[in-house]
């Protein structure tokens, strides 16, 4: 699904969490905020789904793209979760973020802290 391109704001770079990530996982974090994600931060987080949105011309392997998404829900960063046998992931903290002028709304169903955390 083609989404809009976002902006990042130049403190992602320099963010302690991002800094810690590796520079693939940092890379894929920075494609999920800008090309991946929906306008409530919601994506389909499968690696096909991942690879084809921000590597679709790499053949990465499905583990390898798995590997950079764990290290990004280890840094607290994404909220991977299930719902109805669908595997999605959850931007925390993109309300504070990310103020789409004309947001569409989200098609893919929320995590559960998605109200508490937003």
């Amino acid at each position: 699904m083609a989404r809009k391109s976002r902006p990042l704001k130049t403190s992602f770079w320099s963010d302690d969490k991002v800094c810690r990530l590796s520079r693939d996982a940092r890379l894929t974090l920075a494609g999920l905020i800008t090309m991946h994600a929906d306008d409530e931060g919601r994506f389909l987080a499968t690696p096909q789904a991942i690879g084809g949105a921000i590597y679709p011309h790499d053949d990465l392997p499905p583990a390898r793209i798995k590997r950079w998404l764990a290290e990004i829900e280890a840094e607290g960063m994404v909220v991977v979760y299930r719902v109805n046998g669908g595997t999605y992931g959850w931007l925390r903290g993109w309300a504070r973020h990310q103020t789409p002028p004309h947001p569409t709304p989200s098609t893919i169903p929320p995590p559960e802290e998605a109200g508490q955390n937003s």
